[in-house]
């Protein structure tokens, strides 16, 4: 490979990286689409005079060159960059607009003159880089102007107040919010760009180790502060850093990892929340580069291999797709689109897999002129190929809370390899490419798609979200990345409202994302999803720790007697929901406690046979308090709230003062953390691991007593069933929680928790209905699902929810459902008629959180080993 190959392009329009030097390396100058024309078509010498299927096929072609770009690089702009500037903007602003232009760029020489970068050019060059890189993205006037300015009111003796006399308020409060942070970047040498000074050279690796956190963490305050003031803010600090990272060669090594390391955490992230692909794509790279060089050649290797295998393939599946839409008589482009390098060792690294074994190494982009055209486009496509189930998302219809819109569809395309094809307007390509900074060229011409109210509504958010986070910058950095920087998921309101939230959100976070107060007293969610691969829709409650999914439906429940507990710390995902919980608990702490302690020794009483805090009176507890040093009867309970007092100790004490009283309801037995004085659990025979119902105890039937006046309710993390060893857990909120003593959950809880779990029996539980997730193996066929329901519902069991999965090479379908039963008898006759559906291998119960064991399987005799991965399945032998 050639030393020019580098700049080929993923960038195709508009490209990023711009035209190379004769010496091979990418310089900061930018060729960019005329917008009048087609905004998706590079204007070279070469193509000018070329054909359209020839520009087409060097477009793909492109596409698939790999790319070295990253060459370390003096920065030098080839030719006059300032006439390459005003050039750019004459193609779309007006006259006067431009003619602002030159005077910024005039005040912005006076300011920097005689300075030089690192690299020894003059310092000039920076701004006018990150100008020409804001004129492809189409940026405003004003954003252009500031751009130039951005470092003269910092680095010269031109004060805010000249500024904006010269050229407004707006170009004014934009160069003041990049000043409020380019100080700290400058102190933190986050500018590649910065002055080579002497006491820089003093400063060790270990020292900028060391401010390297908090420099961090006070940036990213200052840049979602300047964010909320206006949206170009950050889109100039985005090209500012684009430039500086293309030419960080000229730093040491030890500023580069350090740069490098903040580019990949903090600004590609921000640029792909912002729906900025190019910029993320190439600021990824870039870091990438520098952090793993080795990796990344290596990788660049692979993938250029790999590229000159399927080139014959992406050819051919381009002309199939342009003939298809030839036929139809839709007006189309079609692109092969690489993903960049850092995507690939993302997915490569949690695949474990090869380059090789990468289906979407490659996809297709069909670009249309209207949303007509997207649909009838993939109506079209999935004629001509068979669609994978499950792979189909409209984006249009609803677009990504960062505007990005698309319809996104993966087939089996030749010889029935996997293709992911991406359906989409030119307008929409724009805004995939350029996100938040195509608003204000769009706005111009009356087709911004970008939903810019609520991008804004979103900064705003993040203002909030500023206030709010922790003061410690290790803190601070961990939960910014965390709530903003990392993988989304997308539900909505039942009003139809998209929110997103961190993957991994669960109901709690959510309500805190829509208000203080029904986050406090969230007492879980109504969940709407689809059943299955079918277009019927469930709906089921969710405890408040379950990890919400994209595209759910979530109706957020509450309960004006929930509140907050320290249990919420562990599963909540958002530093916005953790920030607010720990406010509530600092405020609430004593009542909190209070309300605890009484629960704990309430349920402990009860246990024992007492009637529970109905059976004390003050004179009973007063003196245990004094001899505890406590000073009242309520500091009493929130010791025990608080943990600080053992509950079986009191309990130890006051029951000879209740049973010479008369209070005790039955004959107590000594206490101790397991409470044997429960009834003795069941033995027998066990039911897929656990205990018979029918062995030593009656099914449950809801005759039996509960535990006196504490509600219980079924986890729904492990789903006990009567026969079951099972544990209680007391919660401030929900009463008893009954879980399996061999749930995961429950045993994760157990050593933070002392005093709260309890070994229950059946008889103490009463409840109408129990939940039972089962899995089914069997050979695919077309309506094996159906026919799956129809016992189900023939048997009067209703399925909460379903989902099914297929191995085409093992013509194996995997269906899970989740039972509604009243009694442990309907299993053994379910699974009986399940096991007689057609082509149905093995049924068993999911244990789901249990530890370390497996599950007993009903097989149809025969069948056991026919699945050789299917999970519980013998081998046969």
């Amino acid at each position: 490979m050639n030393s020019r190959e580098h700049n080929g392009s993923r960038h195709e329009a508009g490209t990023l990286t711009g035209p190379e030097g004769t010496d091979g390396r990418p310089v900061a100058s930018v060729v960019s689409p005329d917008m009048s024309v087609d905004t998706d078509t590079i204007i070279t010498a070469a193509s000018e005079a070329a054909s359209q299927n020839q520009v087409r096929q060097e477009r793909r072609q492109r596409t698939w060159t790999v790319i070295y770009p990253y060459q370390p690089s003096d920065g030098h702009l080839e030719g006059n960059a300032l006439e390459q500037l005003l050039a750019e903007t004459r193609a779309y602003l007006s006259p006067q607009d431009v003619e602002k232009i030159e005077r910024a760029y005039e005040l912005a020489n006076r300011a920097h003159m005689g300075v030089r970068r690192r690299s020894g050019e003059p310092y000039i060059q920076h701004p006018l880089a990150v100008a020409l890189i804001l004129t492809q993205m189409r940026i405003d006037a004003d954003g252009i102007v500031a751009a130039l300015l951005h470092d003269v009111v910092e680095d010269s003796d031109y004060t805010l107040e000249e500024v904006q006399a010269q050229f407004g308020p707006a170009v004014a409060t934009i160069v003041d919010g990049v000043t409020k942070f380019d100080a700290l970047a400058g102190k933190s040498g986050a500018s590649s760009g910065a002055r080579t000074s002497a006491s820089e050279s003093a400063h060790t690796e270990e020292a900028a180790r060391d401010l390297k956190s908090r420099l961090r963490s006070e940036t990213v305050r200052k840049m979602l502060l300047a964010m909320a003031e206006d949206p170009r803010v950050v889109v100039i600090k985005l090209a500012d850093r684009l430039h500086n990272m293309r030419t960080l060669g000229a730093m040491p090594p030890a500023k580069q990892q350090i740069i490098a390391r903040e580019t990949s955490e903090i600004y590609a992230p921000l640029a792909r929340r912002l729906g900025m692909g190019l910029v993320q794509a190439e600021l990824e790279d870039l870091a990438f580069y520098y952090l793993e060089p080795e990796r990344y050649m290596r990788l660049a290797r692979e993938v250029e291999e790999e590229r000159r295998k399927r080139q014959p393939y992406v050819d051919a599946v381009c002309s199939a797709i342009e003939e298809e839409m030839r036929r139809a008589e839709i007006q189309a482009e079609v692109l092969a689109w690489q993903k960049h390098l850092a995507s690939i060792n993302r997915k490569l690294l949690q695949s474990g897999g090869e380059v090789s074994q990468l289906h979407d190494l490659v996809s297709f982009r069909i670009l249309v002129n209207s949303d007509h055209d997207c649909y009838l486009a993939l109506g079209h496509i999935h004629a001509l190929w068979r669609p994978k189930d499950g792979r189909i998302k409209d984006y249009i219809a609803t677009p990504k809370v960062n505007g990005y819109q698309s319809l996104h569809t993966t087939v089996f395309c030749l010889d029935d390899r996997l293709a992911e094809i991406q359906i989409r307007t030119h307008e929409m390509q724009r805004t995939a490419d350029y996100g938040i900074a195509s608003y204000w060229y769009l706005r111009e011409r009356g087709g911004s798609r970008l939903s810019y109210r609520e991008m804004i509504a979103w900064i705003e958010q993040l203002r909030e979200w500023q206030r709010e986070l922790p003061q410690s910058a290790d803190d601070f950095i961990e939960a910014v990345k965390g709530d903003i920087f990392q993988e989304q998921i997308f539900v909505f309101t039942p009003k139809g409202e998209i929110k997103d939230l961190p993957r991994g959100s669960t109901p709690v976070d959510m309500a805190y994302r829509i208000h203080t107060d029904i986050g406090d007293h969230c007492a879980g969610a109504r969940i709407i999803t689809s059943l299955g691969d079918s277009e019927r829709l469930v709906t089921r409650l969710v405890p408040l720790d379950y990890e919400l999914k994209s595209g759910e439906i979530v109706d957020i429940v509450t309960n004006q007697a929930i509140h907050p507990t320290r249990d919420w710390l562990s599963f909540v995902r958002t530093a916005n929901a953790r920030t607010k919980i720990k406010r509530y608990l600092k405020n609430h702490e004593r009542e909190i406690n209070l309300q605890l302690g009484r629960e704990r020794l309430d349920l402990a009483l009860k246990a024992a046979g007492a009637a529970g805090l109905e059976a004390l009176r003050d004179e009973d507890l007063l003196p245990l308090a004094n001899a505890r040093k406590y000073q009242s009867i309520e500091a009493l309970y929130v010791a025990l709230g608080r943990g600080d007092l053992p509950v079986e100790d009191l309990v130890e004490q006051l029951l000879p003062v209740l049973r010479e009283r008369g209070a005790l309801q039955k004959a107590e037995a000594p206490t101790g953390h397991s409470h044997p004085e429960l009834p003795a659990p069941a033995t027998g025979p066990a039911l897929n691991g656990h205990r018979s119902p029918t062995a030593g105890t009656e099914t449950h039937t809801g005759e039996k007593q509960p535990v006196p006046g504490v509600a219980t309710r079924l986890a729904q993390c492990c789903c006990p069933l009567p026969g079951d060893a099972i544990a209680g857990f007391l919660s401030p909120n929900k009463g008893l929680i009954v879980h399996r003593q061999d749930c995961r959950t429950l045993q994760r809880f157990r050593e933070r928790v002392k005093g709260r779990i309890f070994d229950l029996d059946w008889s103490q539980v009463k409840t109408q209905s129990y939940l039972a997730p089962i899995t089914i193996v069997a050979r695919d066929r077309a309506g094996l699902l159906r026919d799956v329901a129809a016992v189900v519902s023939d048997a009067g069991i209703n399925m909460t929810a379903v989902s099914s999965t297929t191995n085409p090479a093992l013509q194996k379908a995997v269906i899970t459902a989740t039972m509604e039963i009243q009694s442990v008898d309907q299993i053994e006759r379910i699974f009986k008629r399940l096991l007689q559906v057609k082509s149905v291998v093995s049924v068993r119960r999911n244990l789901g959180h249990r530890a370390g064991q497996s599950s007993k399987v009903s097989s149809r005799a025969g069948d056991e080993g026919m699945f050789s991965d299917s999970p519980g399945c013998s081998s046969g032998k």
